[in-house]
């Protein structure tokens, strides 16, 4: 918030491609905010301030997906029609597709059942931590997303340098060092993905 509202009149100086990732990422932030506020406070009951909060930002989330991959794979193909593909920031771009439909993966759980995460916190009560850290871990890589932006306006690490900053110190690294943390701990219970909400039972 405070990058947006400091460098807001900048922010129509940048190429297109550069200002659709600033709003879409300025989303998938509320975005994450609102999945903390969810998993920590949220009600059992599946109904109340932090589920209404979850529900509007979960919209949020998928227009800022919606926008930003219609516009970036959109390019890619512009790109290879024209003989300016860049396998690397395709492949950036594919990694960042996969790690967000993970929290499409949560959004469809959440919305098709609204008891479907008060039913995975009962069976496993520790998940609520691990997305908790997710989510603390995206507001924070974001934001250096979007300082990374502002860099780029200000003629700093910009171009292709800016770009592989962008998706090997805000993407993979972060997911590489997540998984390799996790997996020896057993710190998430991955199979709730595969879980149905009391709904289908």
């Amino acid at each position: 918030l405070g990058l947006y509202t400091s460098r807001y009149q900048e922010i129509g100086q940048l190429p297109e491609h550069y200002r659709v990732t600033f709003y879409a990422s300025c989303g998938w932030a509320l975005y994450s905010y609102a999945s903390l506020v969810h998993v920590m406070a949220g009600s059992s009951a599946g109904e109340g301030p932090a589920e209404a909060f979850h529900g509007a930002a979960c919209t949020v989330f998928l227009g800022s997906c919606a926008y930003f991959y219609a516009f970036h794979w959109g390019r890619m193909c512009r790109h290879w029609l024209e003989n300016r593909f860049r396998p690397w920031f395709a492949f950036g771009l594919a990694g960042l597709t996969a790690v967000h439909l993970l929290s499409v993966v949560h959004i469809f759980k959440v919305l098709d059942d609204p008891l479907w995460w008060p039913t995975v916190a009962a069976v496993y009560p520790t998940e609520w931590h691990f997305v908790a850290d997710i989510r603390v871990a995206e507001l924070f890589l974001i934001a250096a997303a979007l300082f990374l932006v502002i860099c780029h306006v200000r003629g700093v690490m910009t171009g292709a340098r800016n770009a592989a900053l962008v998706f090997a110190g805000t993407v993979f690294a972060p997911t590489a060092a997540l998984l390799l943390e996790v997996a020896p701990l057993n710190a998430s219970a991955w199979q709730h993905y595969f879980m149905l909400g009391p709904k289908h039972w």
